[in-house]
């Protein structure tokens, strides 16, 4: 008898142990370079580790977080960078990542997800294993893995089980699935990608309404309502153990740029009255579809795919005209609607079939919903949408959240989800042949019409192409030659653009009917299952991997590769240049105390025996380490500064790269410092004499001076330029502006001096009275940490001191001679505080208490989370026996 379940269990086990080596093995063999410890390159890591530079060195230094840093945009918390977790299943994934490495660890996730999520649905694991590969290969997730958007992916492969557990709770067992649910809920929430947790939050409101009509329909509403609540308690449970991280976003978020504003007028226009709360709409559909590159989930390359210069389609430009090749040559491949795009969101023409064949054939209700959810997530994805617009307008949070074509990965997860379900239908009864060759002819021949007249239903011209070809044609109506020429490159363009759309079009009628080809045969019994499930997986995954590789492969150029790095140079991606070590020696010679300290480092013999240059790079970052840990000015790059890191990495930077500043200084950046910026380029373009120069930092940069910019970079590779005006880390004013509001405030700090301060009038009664003036009187930093700032000040009479530090309301607290003080914002963004007369020690200290309370209810719920998933188990096991 024992033997006997044993060999059951056994045989019962193969599909998983499987299904399980086939995810592992197609995801080590696309990213095989892993194996030779090569790393992607990801743009958005680079940008990480310079903006998370600072926060990792005082962790390696103090062994603590320091919740805060200055690295970037002048000062900001830490808590979207980099923080320790203090949820155990958080900890137990990342060990898991470590011993199946990203992004290998990412893509087997995903497929793994997926396939759990069909197992709860009592998929045949076969059918499961071919739709997992499907999803976990679709090319969303490659681009966001190239892109470096590892918390997307992160996020995106949990949703499945979590839908996949909702539903065994539901259909199955209650005591199981809300064990697994709070369990994955937990695991997608620790992410920390909310975006993605919103969108998950339409999919579990569509399948609760849909299992709610299905439970009334079967007369059993008592089993939906004790599932409902073992689903609430399972999910209170799951959201437990990550309040730590979801505190502290809902805290933080109210100040960034996706929180509402202080202002009622605008950088563009301070006399008109404007709505500045939540994200700007353009801003939010920047990244979104026009209406025919929705196609591209299906024909990847409908509106050129990724933006590349035709010239790369080698043989598409030698078929071009001679007369306009080369211009032809010369402009981009894409020419959708979207600002920038690393490829498409490419779901497969193979799993497209088998999602319509899912449509008509299956008999799962929940499908519908599923559906009704995909149209409008399509409809989201637009950039021009009446729908989208009014939900941006009044539906709750949807307006925090930008680019909201990220809501295809509920159509990813519908169509492999749908498809999966008419392969269970086609493995469980039989399939009507002439009702399937219908739908076959509907699908495919709807593709075989956009091959044969693709220019009736696309342009082939984006819409500024479209707009300057019309400009020139009117700029030179009355000459016919040029006209002429306008028009034969025009036609040229299209021709070509049409060849790629053609070549890619067939590309997927073919897939359509090689998969449709193996169904029939099946339906015929031709063919066998195992045989048919075979040739699925194998059409499936090679339609994916084709489209995919045009975005992330494994080619080499010489002895590099074109999409990966060795793993030194991915945590190294930096050295110092001209420009930082100009800065560095500066610094270094202004204080001796700094001075010994780097000549001892830079003198350490090595005794780890590591070749030179890791050992001068390993030098390098912390001589840089200890120069900001022992310094606490700022530095401007000219090149690109609110979108690159590579400042941060060396300097406390005023500008930085991140999607959640606050809002007060993307204000302040609107309102000042880019005026500011252009002020420096344009007197640097007009080769000024250095006394005018001067006299520009003298009077013509306040902002940028308050916000004590010492150094500005123009390029790395060339000295920086010293600001001699900058007016430090705190200093004592002299006259204060009162203003009546916000608008006021930012408007008053165009005229700011270092010897006045902008106060609302709300903080008037906190003011010292500043008649007495104390020239002698002396402010001055002693020390600094990015969480403890210590100050020395000194004065014969009551002063009102302006702390060049980014005013934060939730965790700083003042302290002068160890005892809480009061401090208010000033000049819109700065601290200042009240001084008495006398000798005093002043100290800013960042104690979020949010952050502390989240931690201990983390910790706390991941003991809880434990020992509600093990009663579960326990009674589950005790009732089954």
């Amino acid at each position: 008898m024992e033997n006997t379940i044993f060999l059951k269990f056994l045989k019962n086990s193969i599909p998983h142990a499987v299904a399980i080596i086939c995810f592992l093995s197609i995801s080590i063999i696309y990213f095989s370079p892993q194996l030779r410890g090569y790393k992607l390159k990801q743009a958005d890591y680079n940008q990480f580790l310079g903006m998370s530079k600072e926060i990792i060195d005082f962790r390696e230094k103090y062994d603590e977080e320091p919740l805060w840093t200055n690295s970037m945009f002048s000062g900001m918390p830490a808590y979207q960078i980099s923080t320790r977790t203090s949820n155990l299943f958080s900890k137990l994934e990342s060990y898991l990542l470590q011993i199946i490495p990203r992004p290998v660890g990412y893509i087997f996730l995903m497929m793994l997800g997926f396939y759990i999520m069909a197992l709860c649905f009592s998929i045949n694991p076969w059918a499961a294993m071919i739709v997992s590969i499907a999803f976990g290969l679709s090319s969303i997730n490659i681009l966001y893995l190239a892109g470096g958007h590892v918390t997307k992916v992160h996020a995106i492969s949990f949703i499945p089980p979590v839908i996949g557990s909702i539903i065994y709770t539901y259909r199955k067992n209650y005591l199981t699935g809300s064990a697994l649910l709070s369990v994955f809920l937990c695991l997608h929430l620790s992410a920390n990608h909310l975006q993605m947790t919103y969108y998950l939050m339409f999919i579990i409101a569509i399948v609760i309404i849909v299992e709610m009509y299905i439970h009334l329909k079967e007369k059993v509403l008592h089993r939906f309502v004790r599932a409902s609540v073992f689903i609430l308690i399972a999910a209170i449970l799951g959201i437990i153990p990550t309040l730590s991280n979801l505190m502290i976003t809902y805290e933080y978020s109210k100040y960034t740029t996706r929180g509402p504003s202080q202002l009622t007028i605008s950088a563009g226009n301070h006399n008109e009255k404007t709505d500045n709360d939540a994200l700007d709409d353009d801003y939010i559909k920047r990244y979104n579809f026009g209406l025919g590159e929705l196609w591209s989930l299906t024909i990847p390359n409908v509106k050129g795919g990724n933006i590349t210069l035709m010239s790369n389609e080698k043989e598409v430009i030698k078929k071009v005209d001679p007369r306009y090749r080369e211009s032809v040559a010369g402009q981009y491949s894409y020419w959708g609607e979207q600002e920038a795009t690393g490829g498409a969101f490419y779901f497969g023409a193979s799993i497209f079939l088998l999602f319509i064949l899912g449509v008509f054939f299956s008999g799962e209700r929940l499908k519908w919903g599923f559906i009704l959810l995909s149209v409008f997530a399509l409809i989201c994805s637009l950039k021009y949408s009446s729908i989208l617009d009014l939900f941006i307008e009044y539906f709750p949070l949807f307006d925090k959240f930008r680019d909201t074509k990220m809501m295809l990965i509920i159509v990813q997860i519908s169509f492999s989800l749908i498809a999966v379900f008419f392969l269970q239908k086609m493995f469980t009864a039989d399939i009507d042949r002439k009702r399937f060759l219908l739908v076959l002819a509907g699908a495919g021949g709807l593709f075989l019409i956009f091959y044969l007249i693709p220019d009736v239903f696309f342009n082939f011209l984006s819409k500024n192409e479209m707009d300057q070809i019309n400009d020139q044609m009117k700029q030179y109506a009355g000459n016919y030659e040029a006209v002429t020429q306008l028009e034969g490159f025009r036609n040229a363009l299209i021709d070509a653009r049409i060849q790629i759309f053609k070549t890619d079009c067939l590309r997927s009628i073919g897939f359509i009917l090689l998969t449709a080809a193996g169904i029939y045969l099946f339906i015929l019994n031709k063919i066998k299952k195992y045989a048919l499930i075979i040739f699925l997986a194998f059409v499936v995954t090679i339609d994916l991997w084709m489209v995919d590789k045009r975005y992330l492969n494994n080619e080499s150029r010489g002895l590099k590769y074109t999409h990966w790095v060795d793993g030194y140079s991915y945590q190294n991606p930096y050295r110092a240049k001209t420009a930082d070590m100009a800065i560095l020696n500066n610094e270094r010679k202004n204080d001796q105390e700094l001075n010994k300290l780097l000549n001892y480092i830079q003198n350490k013999v090595s005794i780890n025996n590591v070749c030179e240059i890791v050992d001068e790079t390993e030098k390098e970052k912390t001589v840089f380490r200890e120069l900001n840990l022992s310094t606490n000015y700022r530095v401007f790059s000219l090149q690109s500064p609110f979108y690159e890191s590579r400042t941060s990495y060396y300097h406390k930077s005023i500008g930085g790269y991140h999607g959640a500043k606050l809002k007060i200084y993307q204000e302040l950046i609107g309102f000042y410092i880019s005026n500011e910026y252009m002020k420096i380029i344009n007197t640097l373009n007009s080769k000024v004499s250095i006394a005018q120069f001067n006299e520009v930092l003298k009077t013509q940069l306040p902002v940028l001076n308050m916000l004590n910019t010492k150094y500005i970079i123009t390029h790395p590779d060339n000295d920086p330029i010293i600001n001699p005006y900058h007016y430090g880390n705190a200093w004592f004013v002299d006259t204060v502006v009162l203003a009546d509001d916000p608008d006021q405030e930012i408007l008053s700090l165009e005229h700011i001096k270092k010897t006045n301060a902008v106060i609302n009038k709300k903080h008037a009664s906190k003011l010292p009275d500043l008649k007495i003036r104390d020239t002698g009187a002396i402010i001055k930093m002693v020390s600094y940490k990015p969480n403890h700032i210590k100050y020395q000040s000194s004065s014969k009479s009551d002063q009102l001191a302006i702390f060049s530090e980014i005013f934060y309301p939730e965790g700083w607290n003042a302290y002068i001679d160890g005892k809480q003080s009061d401090y208010f914002v000033a000049n819109y963004i700065l601290r200042a505080m009240p001084v008495p007369k006398g000798d005093h020690t002043i100290v800013f200290k960042f104690e979020p208490k949010t952050y502390y309370l989240g931690r201990t209810l983390s910790q706390t719920g991941s003991f809880l989370l434990i020992l509600f998933t093990g009663i579960l188990i326990f009674i589950n096991y005790r009732n089954k026996k």
